[in-house]
């Protein structure tokens, strides 16, 4: 578990971010990469939205290196896309202690800052600070939607 400040204001904080990226590596390899700190913006926002300032984030998967990620793919048991934005480290799968995922799901989609893939059976949403699209995933297909939104700054 970790609890850390890693901004304030406009300001990161490099030592939390140093934590939380060694907390994200890659679980096959312990390979550390630095995650994108907007992803962490997304799930800060995210919880915002849901009224859980302090909820408690269990994180599935963070950061992915290229060679875990094709072994995921080869396994057949996930659904790692072959251009994940784990690899970008831009991406996270998370729950929410007391959240369900389908209102994790709608507060991601409501920022409109990125991907976001909702697995229903699984109960879990995946976020990402990629090009902004959605997706649910069934175990048997997954449905895609991509959108484009122009953001005003």
């Amino acid at each position: 578990m970790i609890n850390v400040v890693y901004r304030i204001g406009d300001t990161y904080i490099p030592e939390a971010l140093d934590q939380l990226n060694h907390f994200l590596c890659d679980s096959h390899n312990q390979q550390v990469t630095p995650i994108d700190p907007r992803t962490f913006d997304v799930l800060h926002t995210m919880l915002a939205k849901l009224n859980k300032p302090d909820g408690v984030i269990d994180i599935l998967s963070g950061y992915r290196s290229k060679e875990t990620n094709d072994a995921l793919r080869a396994s057949g048991t996930t659904n790692a896309a072959e251009h994940s934005q784990h690899i970008e480290a831009k991406a996270i799968d998370l729950r929410v202690s007391g959240v369900s995922a389908k209102l994790l799901r709608d507060a991601a989609l409501s920022l409109e800052a990125g991907g976001v893939g909702y697995y229903p059976r699984s109960q879990f949403v995946h976020v990402d600070v990629g090009p902004t699209r959605q997706w649910t995933y069934t175990a048997s297909h997954a449905h895609h939607r991509r959108t484009r939104k122009t953001k005003r700054s």
